[in-house]
């Protein structure tokens, strides 16, 4: 028995579960050649999974150099306040500022060592939230799935019968889950990219008092 025929209002609600998917980004960004394509990658920025220091910082080498920090004294308030996202970066760049003018001449080793500590820090929290877009996306594709699977279900069942009524509501209650957890995306998309902002920041600030 056709669909349409046997539940004339279903084929509206699937309608605009699919044009979410596509808004929401669960499908791959329009344009983007097929090798290129992450299905696990729903957002509209770029993703470079990882970074290296070379790109944002003109000092000397940093590897192996992560853990250098810890013996250097009054070093950990300043990075503290340079990767705790609840600081202004301004403020960050300010701590940054002040600590480099107390500097003597180990003041190279030093900056270098506090860089370190900001781009391991930062670089991790950046992969942590490249990790959570990406389990977001899987999570949103396997709801969009069990609505299709549901959808689909719907047409071997007699329009009124209970378990047609049982079905209809689990397949409504997976779309509130699906459409209030869309509004996070843009937020947790944004959380990278403002992550690399700030390291290219105090990674500038840093390297602009090195001798």
């Amino acid at each position: 028995m056709p669909f349409r025929r046997q539940n004339p209002d279903m084929l509206h609600r699937f309608i605009p579960i699919v044009a979410g998917a596509l808004l929401l980004g669960v499908l791959p960004p329009a344009g983007v050649e097929a090798a290129e394509r992450d299905p696990d990658w729903p957002c509209v920025q770029i993703l470079v999974p990882t970074l290296s220091p070379g790109q944002i910082w003109s000092g000397d080498p940093i590897e192996g150099k992560e853990g250098a920090w810890h013996d250097i004294p009054g070093i950990e308030p300043v990075l503290k306040q340079a990767t705790d996202r609840s600081v202004e970066v301004d403020q960050a760049e300010a701590a940054v500022e002040r600590f480099a003018e107390t500097l003597g001449p180990d003041r190279n080793a030093v900056l270098t060592a506090l860089f370190a500590g900001v781009f391991d820090t930062l670089n991790r929290e950046r992969s942590e939230a490249i990790a959570a877009v990406q389990r977001y996306a899987r999570q949103q594709r396997a709801l969009l799935d069990s609505i299709a699977e549901g959808l689909s279900s719907m047409q071997g069942l007699p329009p009124q019968s209970p378990e047609a009524a049982a079905l209809k509501e689990d397949i409504a209650w997976r779309r509130r889950i699906f459409d209030e957890r869309r509004r996070y995306q843009t937020a947790m998309c944004d959380q990278p990219v403002q992550l690399e902002q700030r390291l290219g920041r105090l990674a500038r600030t840093i390297a602009s008092h090195l001798d």
